[in-house]
């Protein structure tokens, strides 16, 4: 008799726990369908694997992105007219893009906008044969860019020769070798060309080539990777995109403050496990990258300048069509810079 009841009892209890754990998980999960709303999905366009996307690299692998509400997908496109003509089609919502490409495609009659920009201008080093040691010596010598009158590197060789007294297109030649930096590094080495832009100092310095200077401590105002969507996603869309530049924001906060994570980040992302590569890199882009991506209009007015001879179009643009202010300048008045850079 006693066992009976036992039993009985036993399975009583049972039932109440198992009830009292329905309700539990029943009321959590109400609770968590409440304050977890969806979150959006979006889709980001690289131009390729570069320094110039960290604070994208780090939203995304710090889950970033999720804490502003979104659900984030990167994309690595390959070129710049590849990520302007899937924002364009509406494949890609976001770009991480040259500020060039966006205004190229702008005197096309393709309307996209940049809403943020990562960088002061890339990190570039102005790399020459070992005999020449200034940039007098420059002249009457011939340069080397993947391609003559448009692109990043063309714009960027271009500024830097005007801002330094030298004509672009008289002073000295620039020829177009495609392929990635590494070619023009070594058609560099073989004497085929006299100097080039480079990110990578220490592949040049391994070859023997010197090292002239880091561009950005000489010229401001060159190219650089910039944030770019369609106009008319960007209307309708504005909350969407305040987020976006938010988790940049934020992304930007932790590559300031944390040396050692974003290195992990970007190693994986360019599967570089040489950590004085990564240290140099480190190096380079902490001299340009900005803690509140705002937009460089003077970078879009040097741009125009250097397309001018190859674009007519380009001489009698205005510089402010090319960019989109709207969501920085919310952002500002609402005094989440603040917040965030302190």
């Amino acid at each position: 008799m006693s066992s009976l009841i036992t039993r009985r009892i036993g399975r009583k209890v049972r039932l109440f726990i198992l009830v009292s754990l329905i309700v539990i998980v029943t009321f959590l999960g109400y609770r968590y369908f409440i304050q977890a709303p969806p979150r959006t999905s979006i889709t980001i366009g690289l131009t390729g694997l570069t320094t110039g996307s960290w604070p994208i690299y780090i939203a995304k692998d710090s889950g970033i992105f999720e804490s502003y509400g979104l659900n984030a997908t990167v994309v690595n496109l390959g070129a710049g007219r590849n990520v302007i003509t899937a924002l364009a089609a509406g494949q890609v919502q976001f770009g991480s893009v040259s500020t060039d490409s966006v205004v190229a495609a702008g005197l096309e009659g393709i309307d996209v906008v940049t809403i943020g920009t990562a960088e002061k201008e890339r990190p570039f080093y102005l790399v020459t044969r070992s005999d020449i040691t200034s940039i007098d010596q420059l002249r009457g010598k011939i340069g080397g860019v993947p391609t003559v009158g448009t692109g990043l590197s063309y714009l960027a060789i271009a500024t830097m020769l005007r801002k330094l007294g030298l004509d672009p297109t008289g002073d000295v030649t620039l020829v177009g070798i495609s392929g990635d930096p590494a070619v023009r590094l070594a058609a560099l080495k073989a004497g085929k060309i006299d100097f080039a832009l480079t990110t990578e100092p220490l592949q040049a310095r391994k070859l023997g080539l010197n090292i002239l200077f880091y561009v950005p401590d000489i010229v401001e105002g060159l190219p650089g990777n910039a944030y770019a969507t369609a106009r008319k996603y960007l209307e309708e869309n504005k909350e969407i995109a305040k987020g976006f530049l938010k988790a940049l924001t934020e992304a930007a906060k932790l590559f300031f403050e944390n040396k050692e994570a974003s290195k992990k980040i970007l190693g994986e992302w360019l599967k570089e496990k040489d950590p004085e590569v990564l240290e140099q890199h480190y190096q380079d882009w902490i001299r340009v990258a900005l803690k509140i991506p705002a937009n460089n209009l003077e970078q879009v007015r040097n741009i125009l300048e250097a397309m001018a001879p190859y674009t007519p179009k380009a001489a009698k643009a205005d510089a402010s069509v090319f960019i989109d202010d709207s969501i920085i300048q919310e952002l500002e008045s609402e005094g989440f810079f603040n917040t965030i850079t302190g």
